[in-house]
């Protein structure tokens, strides 16, 4: 009897700089941060890679296997970041056995919820990941859907203060 689960995640492609390039593009303006770079998830590095991505509060995240290989396309946007979805991740022991690396695009935290999980729609639309992964799911989002999501933010207001006409040194707020 297997302690297993799950069955292992399929593969998928090789992380390179066109799949990296799929996954900055998919966040649009919600992204920030640095080009994504590798984190290590070899036991030896495990504690250390996901305290540092405890910090990163919302984004996307390609894990690979030791070939590089991507296993898992996932989002994150919740307390405890991306280094607390990996976690949950790396309790099945067969996603625990085969994650060893993982690229993250961080994103925006105050990004709407929707808005990250419609990137994670689009990264596997534009990497076709679509039926190439096992039973993986990603969520299905139009270009007018995402364009409302994201802009769906509110920003800051700034109003340039006024000068009274009384007195020119009083601002008058709007």
């Amino acid at each position: 009897m297997s302690r297993d689960c799950c069955a292992e995640p399929v593969a998928g492609p090789v992380v390179d700089a066109r799949v990296l390039r799929h996954a900055w593009t998919a966040l649009g303006p919600l992204r920030c941060g640095d080009w994504p770079a590798p984190y290590s998830l070899e036991l030896r590095h495990r504690r250390e890679t996901l305290s540092v991505l405890d910090e990163v509060l919302a984004g996307l995240y390609l894990a690979v296997d030791a070939d590089g290989r991507l296993r898992w396309l996932g989002k994150a946007h919740r307390d405890g970041g991306i280094g607390a979805r990996l976690r949950d991740h790396l309790r099945h022991p067969e996603r625990a056995r085969v994650f060893t690396g993982v690229f993250v695009v961080a994103a925006d935290p105050f990004s709407p919820p929707q808005a990250i999980e419609a990137a994670e729609g689009r990264a596997a639309d534009a990497m076709r990941l679509r039926g190439r992964m096992g039973t993986r799911r990603w969520p299905t989002v139009s270009q007018a859907q995402w364009l409302a999501l994201v802009t769906s933010r509110p920003g800051p207001r700034v109003v340039p203060p006024r000068l009274d006409s009384d007195s020119d040194s009083r601002v008058v707020l709007a």
